[in-house]
Order: C-alpha cells, then sequence, then structure tokens
C-alpha cells in the first residue's frame, strides 16, 4: 500500500474502482506467443507505483514495487502530477524474438525503460519528448523502444514516467519486423489526417473570398488550430523541426486556445444567435482561456497550468454545448444538424478531461477516436457550413434578379410614388421631381428657374451640402420647406449624394400630419384628460425643474387643494355628476388664479396649484380666494344643488425643499391639516410645528413595518379578563400586539405606528401576521389549549370585509385542528355599525365557523341601542371612558347599568374595560356585567409566559371578586 496520498494518486485508485477493479498483488505476467506478435499486443495489466521525489532508482524501485505498488488493469491514467510513475510487469516471450515496445501516447516528458532477465539488468532506454526526435528511439509519432533478442524467460519490464501533461501510459508489445509496416500506417494515416484538415482549410478560404461570411472566418481558423495540434499530436512538427525539442509542445499549447476559442466563436457565428447575458460568460471563459493557455506556454510543461486547461476544455464543451441548446431555443436554422455534427467534438471536449484526470476510464481505442474524430466533426462541419453558404448563394442571385426587377420599376415607382422625390444640382437647381413632390409645392411641373434655395432658404441649404461628402454621402432631417403657394409644411428630408453624376437625390416626406398628432399627444401626455388641466406628471415636472434651477422663472408656492363632501356627489349621483362638477369647478379655479400660476389636477378630488414670483401674504391671499371661490361654486345636477368645499394646503418653496417628493407630501400634509382641524380653511406648512418630524416618522414606519411583518419584530402579549358574575371554567385574556425594536429592544404600543399602517396600507398584513401566529402558538401549547376558555382577538375592518381573509382564518382553523368556540373576535363599534347590513353578512360567516364576536367600545360612537338586535353578536365591551372613575359618576353608573339591563335582554355577556381601581371593579361588579379586564386585573404580559413550559397553576383560576 503507497505510504502517502495525494490528488493524482487518488484519481487513479477511482479510474482503479471505476474500470479496472485493482488488487495489490505480484507483478503481473505478459505471455505471449510467435503468433500473436503480428499485430501489436496491449500490456493487459502492470502494477504502478508513485515516485512523490522523483529521486528513487531503478534498484529501489524493484524492492518497492511488489510490496508498494498499485496493480493497474488496463490503461494506466494517472493524471496530472509533479511525480515521476514506475510500471513494471512481467514478460514471457519467444526465445530468440525481437520485440518492439510501443508507448501510444504524446508528450510524455521523460520515459526510462529497464529490462532485466530476473535480478539482472539487460539494458535501460531513454526517451521522452524533451530530447531530440532522432534520439527518442524509433521515429513514430509517439514512442518505440526496440529491445534485445530475449533469452528464457520470464523479464521484468521496469517503466519510469514523468510528464507536465495528464500521464497515461498505453503499452503494446509487437514484433520488430512489423515495426516498419507500423510506422508506414502511422505517418500516412498522420498525413492524411493534416492533408485533409489543410484542404479543408483551404476550401473554406477560398469561399470566403467570393461570399465574405463571418462564419467562414471563424471555421478556417477553428480548422487549422485543429490541424496545427494534430501536427503536433501525430509527430510531424517534431519530424519537422527535429533540433528544436520545444517546438512541438510549444505549438500544440499555441493551438489549444485556437481550437476551444474560434470553435465557440463559430458555433455563435453561424448560428446567428442573440447572446445576451451569456455574451459575459463567453467573455470571461476566453479570458481565463487566454490566461491559461498562456500559463501553459511560460510554464513549458508545468502540470499545474495543464491541470486547468484540462478543467478549461470541459468548461468549453459545456459552454458550446449551452450555443447549441440556446439555438434550439431561439429556433435557429440548421441548430439540430449542427448539435449532432458536434456530437463528436462534444464528446472529445468531455470524455477527455475526465479521462485525463483518471476520473473515468476510457474505453479502447479511444486514442484513434482522439485522432479521427476531431476531423470528422470539421469535415461534418464543412458539409452543413456549405449547404448552408450554397442557400445563402442563392439568396444572393435572388437578390440580383430583383435587384434587376427593381430597377426596371424604378420609373413607375418613381413617377407613382406617395413621397416626394427629386434631384438636383449642388447649388439647389432642380432636374427632375416626381407628381407627389409637385403637389406637395402646389405645382404642375418643373420650372426651370425653380430651386431648393427658394423652398429651404439660401442659408439651411448651403449648410445641407456641406455636410455632403465622400464619406458621409446622405443625411437626413426634418425641417419646414416652404412651398410656392405660400404655405409651410414640416417635412422629412433625405439627401444622397451621386458623386458619380455630380447630382443630389432627394425624398420628401410630409409631416403635417404627423407633427400635428405629436403636439396633440404632447398635450394629452402633459394635461388631465377629463379637466384639460395639467396633470400630475406635468406638475412634478414643472417642480422638478423649478427647484433645479432649470426654469427660468422658478415657483415661489405651492397649494394643495383637497375637496370636501366629493364623496357625496358621487355616491349620490354617479361618476359622470363628479365628473362634471370637476370640470365646472376647474373652469371656476382657472379664473380666480394669477396669469403666471399653474393649476393642475392630480387626481380624484386633489388640485394642486404652482404660484411665481408671490410673497407670503399673496400667497395667502391666492389661496384663501381659491378657497372661497370653492365654497361659493354651487353644482346643479337634475335641479338638486350641491356645495364642496376645500382644505387648502400651502407651502412656501424656499431652500428647505430640495426635491418634488418633498414639496408635494409637505403641501399635502398642511391640507391634511386644515382638513383634521375643522375643514375648508387654508394652513400652511410650518416645518417646526411637528408636521415634518410626524411626516418623517410615518415614513420610518413603512420600513419598520415591512421588515418587522417579514422578519418577526412583532410579538404578542396578553391581558387577562376576569370572571365577575361566576367562577372562571379556564383562561380568558385578551391578545396585544407590540413591536420589539430591532436596535433598542424596547416594546413599542401599537398607537405609535397603527396610523402610519392604515396610511400606507399595512393593516390586513398585520391582521394576517397576528392571526397565523396566534393560531401556531395555541396549536403548539396543547397544555394551554386545553385549559384555555377563551381568547379575544381584535381585527381591523379591511380585514373583516375581505373575503380572501375569512378564507384564510378558516383554513388555519382547520389545518391546526382548533376549537373555533375558544377564539373570540373583536371588533369596534364604528366598523360594525358603519354598514349595518353588510356587518351582519360577515358576523354570521365568522359565528357559523364557530367564532364568538364581541363588540368593542360600544358607547363611543353614541350608537342606537336599536342596531344591537339586527347584530348576531356574543359579547358586549362597555368603552373605556365609561369606566374610568365609575364609582364617583352616578351618570356614568346608569349609563353602565342600563347598557347592561340591554344586553342581558340580547343575550349577551358584558366586559368593562379600563378597570384600573380596586372601586372601579367593585363599581361593575355590583352592577352586575359579567367579565372586567384592566390594571387593576393585570397588566399586558408576553404571551410566552402562557406557554407549556411556564403555565402554573396559579394562572388556571381567577378570583370571583379579588376583594
Amino acid at each position: 500500500m503507497l505510504r502517502r496520498f495525494n490528488l493524482p494518486f487518488l484519481l487513479v485508485l477511482l479510474s482503479v474502482v471505476l474500470g479496472s477493479n485493482a488488487v495489490y498483488a505480484s507483478i503481473p505476467m505478459l505471455t505471449l506467443k510467435a503468433e500473436q506478435l503480428t499485430q501489436p499486443v496491449a500490456v493487459p495489466a502492470s502494477l504502478v507505483l508513485e515516485d512523490r521525489t522523483g529521486n528513487l532508482s531503478a534498484g529501489e524501485v524493484q524492492q518497492l514495487i511488489e510490496r508498494d505498488g498499485a496493480l493497474v488493469r488496463g490503461v494506466p491514467r494517472l493524471g496530472y502530477s509533479a511525480s515521476a510513475w514506475w510500471l513494471a510487469f512481467r514478460l514471457d516471450a519467444p526465445v530468440a524474438v525481437q520485440l518492439e515496445l510501443i508507448i501510444d501516447r504524446p508528450f510524455l516528458d521523460d520515459i526510462e525503460v529497464w529490462l532485466y532477465d530476473r535480478d539482472r539488468l539487460i539494458a535501460p532506454f531513454y526517451s521522452g519528448d524533451h530530447r531530440p526526435f532522432l534520439q527518442r528511439g524509433e521515429p513514430t509519432p509517439h514512442f518505440m523502444f526496440s529491445l534485445p533478442r530475449l533469452g528464457q524467460g520470464p523479464h521484468t519490464l521496469l517503466l519510469r514516467v514523468q510528464s507536465g501533461s495528464a500521464v497515461s501510459v498505453p503499452m503494446q508489445l509487437v514484433a520488430a519486423e512489423q515495426s516498419a509496416v507500423l510506422l508506414a500506417e502511422h505517418w500516412m494515416r498522420s498525413g492524411l489526417l493534416l492533408g485533409a484538415l489543410l484542404s479543408l482549410t483551404l476550401f473554406f478560404l477560398v469561399k470566403f473570398s467570393t461570399l465574405r461570411e463571418p462564419p467562414l472566418v471563424w471555421f478556417c481558423l477553428t480548422v487549422a488550430s485543429v490541424a496545427l495540434y494534430n501536427a503536433s499530436l501525430h509527430g510531424v512538427i517534431s519530424l519537422l523541426g527535429q533540433q528544436w525539442t520545444w517546438l512541438s509542445a510549444q505549438l500544440a499549447n499555441l493551438a489549444n486556445p485556437g481550437m476551444l476559442i474560434f470553435s465557440s466563436l463559430f458555433l455563435a457565428s453561424a448560428l446567428q444567435l442573440e447572446l445576451g447575458r451569456v455574451r459575459y460568460l463567453r467573455n470571461v471563459l476566453f479570458a481565463a482561456t487566454l490566461l491559461v493557455c498562456g500559463w501553459t506556454i511560460i510554464s513549458y510543461g508545468h502540470y499545474r497550468a495543464y491541470q486547468a486547461l484540462n478543467v478549461l476544455i470541459l468548461l468549453t464543451g459545456a459552454f458550446q454545448l449551452l450555443l447549441l441548446l440556446l439555438g434550439l431555443r431561439q429556433r435557429r436554422p440548421y441548430a439540430v444538424g449542427y448539435l449532432l455534427c458536434w456530437s463528436s467534438a462534444l464528446l472529445l471536449m468531455l470524455l477527455v478531461p475526465l479521462g485525463r484526470s483518471g476520473v473515468i476510464p476510457l474505453p479502447s481505442g479511444f486514442d484513434y477516436m482522439h485522432a479521427y474524430l476531431p476531423v470528422l466533426s470539421m469535415l461534418l462541419f464543412g458539409g452543413i457550413l456549405d449547404k448552408q453558404l450554397e442557400q445563402i448563394r442563392r439568396a444572393l442571385l435572388e437578390s440580383k434578379a430583383q435587384a434587376l426587377g427593381n430597377l426596371q420599376q424604378y420609373q413607375a415607382l418613381f413617377s407613382s410614388s406617395g413621397e416626394g422625390i427629386f434631384r438636383c444640382t449642388r447649388s439647389g437647381t432642380l432636374i427632375e421631381a416626381n407628381p407627389s413632390f409637385l403637389a406637395l409645392l402646389g405645382l404642375a411641373q418643373v420650372n426651370a428657374d425653380m430651386s431648393m434655395q427658394q423652398l429651404l432658404g439660401a442659408e439651411h441649404w448651403a449648410a445641407q451640402v456641406a455636410q455632403l461628402h465622400g464619406e458621409q454621402p446622405a443625411i437626413s432631417q426634418e425641417c419646414q420647406m416652404h412651398g410656392l403657394d405660400g404655405q409651410s409644411r414640416w417635412v422629412y428630408l433625405a439627401l444622397h449624394l451621386r458623386s458619380t453624376q455630380d447630382c443630389i437625390e432627394g425624398i420628401v416626406v410630409d409631416l403635417s400630419e404627423r407633427r400635428a398628432l405629436e403636439e396633440r399627444l404632447q398635450y394629452l401626455a402633459a394635461h388631465d384628460s377629463l379637466t384639460g388641466l395639467l396633470n400630475r406628471r406635468e406638475l412634478e415636472r414643472l417642480l422638478r425643474e423649478s427647484l433645479q434651477g432649470e426654469d427660468a422663472r422658478r415657483f415661489s408656492h405651492l397649494l394643495s387643494l383637497d375637496l370636501d363632501q366629493f364623496k357625496q356627489v358621487n355616491d349620490l349621483c354617479g361618476h359622470s355628476a363628479g365628473d362634471q362638477l370637476l370640470r365646472q369647478l376647474s373652469s371656476q379655479l382657472l379664473h380666480h388664479l394669477p396669469h403666471a400660476a399653474e393649476l393642475a389636477r392630480l387626481g380624484g378630488d386633489e388640485f394642486a396649484v404652482l404660484l411665481r414670483d408671490a410673497d407670503n401674504p399673496t400667497a395667502l391671499a391666492h389661496a384663501e380666494a381659491l378657497r372661497q371661490c370653492v365654497e361659493q361654486f354651487v353644482f346643479t345636477w337634475k335641479g338638486r344643488p350641491f356645495r364642496v368645499q376645500a382644505s387648502v394646503g400651502l407651502l412656501a418653496l424656499n431652500r428647505a425643499v430640495t426635491d418634488w417628493e418633498t414639496a408635494l407630501n409637505w403641501a399635502d400634509s398642511a391640507s391634511q391639516r386644515a382638513k383634521h382641524l375643522g375643514r375648508n380653511q387654508v394652513q400652511q406648512f410650518n416645518p417646526e410645528d411637528g408636521q415634518l418630524l410626524e411626516h418623517q416618522r410615518q415614513l420610518q414606519w413603512i420600513t419598520r413595518l415591512r421588515e418587522a411583518i417579514e422578519q418577526g419584530h412583532f410579538e404578542l402579549f396578553y391581558q387577562p379578563v376576569m370572571a365577575l358574575q361566576q367562577p372562571a371554567n379556564g383562561l380568558h385574556y385578551e391578545v396585544l400586539l407590540r413591536y420589539r425594536d430591532p436596535q433598542t429592544g424596547a416594546w413599542v404600543s401599537p398607537g405609535q405606528f397603527l396610523d402610519a399602517a392604515e396610511r400606507y396600507g399595512f393593516l390586513g398584513a398585520i391582521d394576517r401576521w397576528v392571526v397565523t401566529h396566534l393560531l401556531q402558538w395555541l396549536a403548539d401549547n396543547p397544555l394551554h389549549l386545553a385549559q384555555l376558555e377563551q381568547v379575544n382577538l381584535n381585527l381591523t375592518a379591511s380585514s373583516l370585509l375581505n373575503v380572501h381573509f375569512h378564507e384564510l382564518l378558516e383554513q388555519e382553523l382547520q389545518r391546526h385542528n382548533l376549537p373555533a368556540h375558544k377564539l373570540c373576535i373583536e371588533v369596534t363599534e364604528m366598523v360594525a355599525l358603519g354598514e349595518l347590513g353588510v356587518s351582519a353578512q360577515w358576523i354570521t360567516q365568522l359565528r357559523r365557523m364557530g367564532l364568538k364576536v364581541a363588540l368593542d367600545d360600544f358607547g363611543s360612537g353614541f350608537a342606537s341601542y336599536a342596531y344591537l338586535r339586527h347584530l348576531p353578536l356574543d359579547i358586549l365591551k362597555i368603552d373605556g371612558s365609561f369606566i374610568l372613575q365609575l364609582e364617583s359618576d352616578p351618570i356614568n353608573q346608569a349609563m353602565v347599568g342600563s347598557m347592561q339591563q340591554i344586553a342581558q335582554q340580547l343575550g349577551l355577556r358584558t366586559v368593562a374595560e379600563f378597570v384600573e381601581t380596586q372601586a372601579s371593579l367593585d363599581c361593575v361588579h355590583r352592577l352586575g356585567l359579567d367579565y372586567a379586564q384592566g390594571y387593576v386585573i393585570g397588566h399586558p404580559q408576553p404571551l410566552s409566559k402562557l406557554s407549556d413550559g411556564h403555565l402554573t397553576d396559579t394562572q388556571l383560576h381567577l378570583p370571583l371578586d379579588p376583594r
């Protein structure tokens, strides 16, 4: 067994396991008979020993190889390493027969053969690529050693091989009298291969001289690279340059990048591929190929360089397969043919690198395939490329015939063309013109004194002619042409200089209609289609240019107008009435604006005004005038009058405003503040009044809420609910939501982020997060679930009115197999009573699933008791404003008492919120309420404290009367 392992030897062992079934044994014996030696006989097995230092002598190896050598059957393929490799086998041949030992593998740097008659050395032989060609043995493309006539066997052959390239040692024995025939066959085969490749190159070079197609260039370069590589592989280069031992290997190193790069370029060019991002992969692969091949040339045989080149060959094969598949996907002509023809080349590019590394065993006779498959691939490619070029040639002939036909039709086209066509001299004098050109000018025929200078202007025509010269014979542009009928038209003018005829040919296309259409489109792109005012896009452009100093006169103020009561018109009379109101109001606003102001409709019922050169008092006066204009405007629809109002926000466009987004947001914030302060008023934005900080805080919550939902920065809390009139049957609490700041770890209550969540559309996602995490937590804590009587959960209106949310809730309950009756959904009074019919429908749907429904904050909206009869509720939660200081407020006691009586008559249980003192608890207990919730009972705590691992008996029961 080998004492030390390295990567090449591991590869040897792998190849042995895969294909050779290597075992440790004595030196294998090869027994030959005379009749076998007429043809080369392969050495079936040999012992292999790695010499990592390269310092072992033949005598030392004889003592070590039977103990430490590995038996390899077939061709030893040892991969890449800096080690020397010793191979040994025993030979029992007929007496007095002279044999030739053939090592059918080029590019082995150093070969030593030691022949022993038992322990007696008969003779050593030396060869390898680092020796002059005539000193390597017989003049064969590979290596051939003439052994002396042998006596009675067996004899031991010990070989030492060392090389920077992949070490592969295919050994054969043949009778010496057959060597001349074998040499002749080798050189004839090499000559035929090279002749075929060079002939193919010459043939397609001749093709390129006539067709000038780029694929021909890459194909010829590829075939030439293959020819150069085969000339080095088969010893032709070594034979021609016998004194230069380095020439053959270096030319092979030079041919490698040519074969890899030019073949890839040929495939992409022949298939006319749209590479897209694959182009970057190609460039990286080409750069790596040039670097590695340069390394092989400079290092002159370092095994690491050849090892890297071997990997690049494998990658290039995969890349070329990708190109062929891309051609199939893009439905390129001949893509299937190229794939079939290139299959042999791909086979080589995939199998050869793996075989050289020793990863897989190569089949017998693969070295002949290695020689013939490239030539076969090139011939197949030549055939399909010739067919492709023949198609191109036919297309050219058809184009020529078509050109002749077009030439015959030119006169008819000239006279019947819808575009104006003319010929003139350099000075502009018209030589001829077709009827369309004359009709464009309002003429019947060409006048002798008619000139292009009259039509375009002398200076303009001189400038056009000056641009025409030999390197730039054609120009085109859009310009105005003045007809002799006095009209001016926009035309497309294309001029072409005919230097052989010393004249200028031109085409004129009337663009008047297109110009009018473009102007119309530009107007529509910048204006609102309903009102004709500027649209949001145009307002943003004006703001941006003004703030960047691009406008000649900078705008001084921005006004944001938000109409109030506009939705009432849409709801009562329909959208057509709302559209008519906006049109009439827009006209009124325009009449109350200064001349330099710009009015824009941002969308819906929102407008914006840009004021120029106005100081702050003047801008406020304009804003107030617009507010009054809206207030005094009366809209009549089918005899019914309507009035609207406007909340106006004013923003001074000073240096504090740096971009248009900020300007629009701040102006909108001012109008929203005006709306919140009572509507129908003007508010000027002041960044020092806290509005800017609030706006920035809400913007920051956008990212924080998104990360909280995605990364789990929320956490569920609970607050216990106490049973007052009867003993509790288990845990009863309400689930609350908290945000945990990932930076500080501080808890943030919902009051700080719910406004931002509602404004930016996060409420639905937060509800989904709470539902899924709560139900998952309940499923993960079965002991807690068994002891749970009821858990209350608050949901927003957007979720309750969303049918998909109801489906999610039902799916999660079924997925976790949870008892729905233990879950109670709390909804606020304003949400439940907003649309009574709709509310009753979704409350019924929740109860159909088995859930309970509680009406939260009852009494806060001054709702009528009559509504309660139409809602299928389970629980009534009395608003905390009635409970605070309840014990000292007899009016609140009377109201809470009446709520309790009504709830009792309707079969509803009641809950008192915000019970914070013992006196308040005693009072609600005395009034007959069923449950109480507040700080006196328990503060909100993390829900994790109620998990199965933390649950204690003291948490299971709440006292009936805490006094």
